[in-house]
């Protein structure tokens, strides 16, 4: 059985540092897994990731349509292209740096496009695949954006109907919309774990690192355990004494 894990979160919430800390903890224990991110991982992808990026057209600005069916064609491409193919082989484990979810709470909620046109659009290009588990690291927006290096949170900004692009570290220059639109995206987050408590995990992204990755590599090696993999075999005495393997 193949198993499909995503984390998901607003800016600031560690995302980037978390998923790299429960790919260290798996090479540790040798277990081998595919990481992806989106856009990207094929041709495609990376296409529009340079589009998004906005380097060829400068400080030009897209439509939040324009963005929502750019990120929706790379995920299409990806899913056709890398997830579908890798779920297919017994035992594959993927780990995703933000997935499906992501738009719903960004380009539905943030953007406050149609709920049921996004929808509509993900199931498309997900071919409906869900993953089995989603890891929301959740914070007050204020917090996540201070990390960030924000220090004037703007309120009242009127929000534009055109969208910035990428910056040179590929990650969204959210930050620099109103306090309003991340408070719809935590909301939007929110809300899609309502729905499926049994897929989402939601982690107090407030705490320190150490113990978030601890809360998350428990609920993951529960996981694995459940799915079939035995992890005894691949832990030392020296790893089942680190703690990182203790829960909360």
């Amino acid at each position: 059985m193949s198993l499909f894990v995503s984390f998901e979160g607003g800016e600031g919430s560690g995302k980037t540092t978390q998923t790299d800390l429960l790919r260290q903890q798996l090479e540790r224990v040798n277990v081998q897994y595919l990481f992806i991110h989106e856009p990207g991982h094929t041709n495609l992808g990376e296409h529009i990731r340079t589009l998004l990026k906005g380097n060829r057209f400068g400080k030009e600005t897209i439509s939040k349509g324009a963005e929502l069916f750019l990120f929706v064609a790379a995920r299409a491409e990806l899913v056709s292209k890398v997830l579908k193919p890798s779920l297919k082989n017994k035992g594959a484990i993927i780990i995703a740096d933000r997935f499906a979810d992501s738009t719903i709470a960004y380009q539905g909620y943030g953007r406050k496009l149609p709920l049921d046109l996004v929808g509509s659009m993900n199931a498309l290009a997900t071919d409906d695949i869900t993953p089995d588990m989603t890891f929301l690291l959740d914070c007050p927006p204020e917090v996540g954006l201070r990390r960030l290096g924000v220090t004037q949170i703007e309120l009242g900004v009127q929000e534009s109907e055109h969208v910035g692009r990428l910056d040179e570290e590929d990650s969204r220059k959210f930050e620099e919309l109103p306090l309003a639109f991340h408070e719809r995206v935590r909301q939007g987050y929110h809300e899609l774990a309502q729905q499926e408590p049994g897929r989402w995990c939601i982690v107090d992204a407030t705490k320190s690192e150490d113990d978030i990755h601890r809360k998350i590599w428990k609920r993951f090696r529960n996981l694995l355990e459940t799915n079939g993999v035995d992890l005894a075999g691949n832990l030392t005495a020296d790893d089942l004494l680190r703690p990182l393997d203790t829960p909360n």
